[in-house]
Formats: C-alpha cells, structure tokens, sequence
C-alpha cells in the first residue's frame, strides 16, 4: 500500500485507480487499469553516464542473459518489429533492457494495440536487473533510447503508464514528459471495454497477460 506522501502525490483519482486495480486483480476474471499515455521528448533525455553502453541485442543474445521476462513475450516484442537495448557497465555486466520500435504495436500486459505518429516511437517493458536499481542503469537505458531516436529520425517516445505507478510517473515527469490522454480499460471474462481507441467493445481470444502472446484481430487501437 502506498504511504502518506505518495497518496498525496498521486491525488484522489490515482488511488482511487490503485484500489480499484487491486480489487480487480484479487476478482481474478475481472481487470481495471487507468492509464497515462506519455510522450517524452528527445531533447529531454539523459546523456550516457560514464561506463555505460547500450547496443541493440538480438534474441538469441538476449537469451544467453537471465532477465525477469518471460521468452514468449521477448519473442512477441521482437516479432512485432521492436528493437531490444541492453545496457552493460564497464565490468561488461547486463544492467536493463528496455524496446523500443516505430509501432504499431500491441501490448502484452493489455489488450490494446498502440500506434505512434511518424515523428514518434513506442517504449515498452523497460527492466533492469534488481542488484543494479540503485544505480545509473535507467539513465543509460534512457540515453540509449535517445541515440535510436536519432538514428530513426524521431523526436519522441511514446509509452504507457498505471496511473498508480509513481516511480514511473514521477521519473517521467523528470524528463519533461507530456501527458496525451487517460485510457480506460475494464474486463469482465472475455469482453474488454476501453473508453478511448476503435472498437471500444472487443471479445479477447486469451487472457491479457497469459505470456504466450500472438497479434490478436479482436483488439482495441489507440493512437498516440
């Protein structure tokens, strides 16, 4: 449960939100989740701390390293076309990975399927290594992100965020990230509602997060 001090922060709709995520999660059959779509802007980002790199990694490197996400959904992120960045230091240590793509695409924790505008990318399932948390390995990851935007030509990087999550929000309000709208999204069994994005009313072909993910025809889009 979140303290005093980031009650306040998160204000009356985010815990509400938290509540009403924990209650649904605990119902098993029935999912809430409120949402921010962010932008952050390139200009933003940090530099690339000292001893750090970030390279492009492949799906079988990735699989030589031992990261908390499961294969089926590295392998889903990697089929949709994203780019994996890992982020070692200087004992040559794999720190995070974070991907990164031009989108469209579909999420694996929601059912929803995001498109970007032609100046903007998708960031999604940032992860860095527990040992490494309090150390400089999101800046590297966050700075690695800015050296493909550059490489792709785009300005933003666009993602999601629980309107509970205030680490991350709090970190991203840090980079200058703007807020582009709420999305809204209620399950009950099979049958998602989403207040935003076509269509608002689809039946799922599987659970959102049931690891074993495949591009789903009967799925809402957002457009960032």
């Amino acid at each position: 449960m979140p303290d005093i001090a980031s009650l306040k922060l998160l204000g009356l709709a985010g815990v509400v939100s938290y509540a009403a995520a924990r209650l649904a999660a605990k119902a098993g059959m029935i999912g809430y989740s409120r949402c921010l779509l962010v932008a952050v802007p390139l200009s933003n980002m940090p530099a690339m701390p000292g001893g750090f790199r970030v390279i492009p990694l492949t799906l079988d490197q990735l699989a030589t390293h031992s990261i908390d996400i499961p294969p089926s959904v590295q392998k889903a992120r990697f089929d949709q076309g994203m780019t994996c960045l890992g982020a070692f230091n200087r004992r040559d240590e794999l720190v995070g990975v974070t991907w990164v793509g031009k989108g469209p695409f579909q999420e694996d924790i929601i059912h929803v399927r995001f498109a970007v505008p032609p100046d903007a990318a998708w960031d999604t399932g940032l992860w860095i290594a527990p040992r490494h948390r309090l150390g400089r390995g999101f800046a590297a990851l966050w700075a690695g992100t800015a050296d493909w935007l550059r490489e792709n030509n785009r300005q933003w990087s666009t993602s999601w965020i629980a309107d509970y999550n205030l680490p991350s929000l709090l970190s991203h309000k840090r980079m200058g990230a703007k807020t582009l709208g709420h999305i809204l999204i209620l399950r009950f069994f099979r049958w998602q509602y989403m207040a935003q994005g076509e269509p608002r009313l689809v039946r799922l072909s599987g659970p959102p997060a049931n690891h074993n993910v495949q591009p789903d025809p009967q799925i809402a889009s957002v457009q960032a």
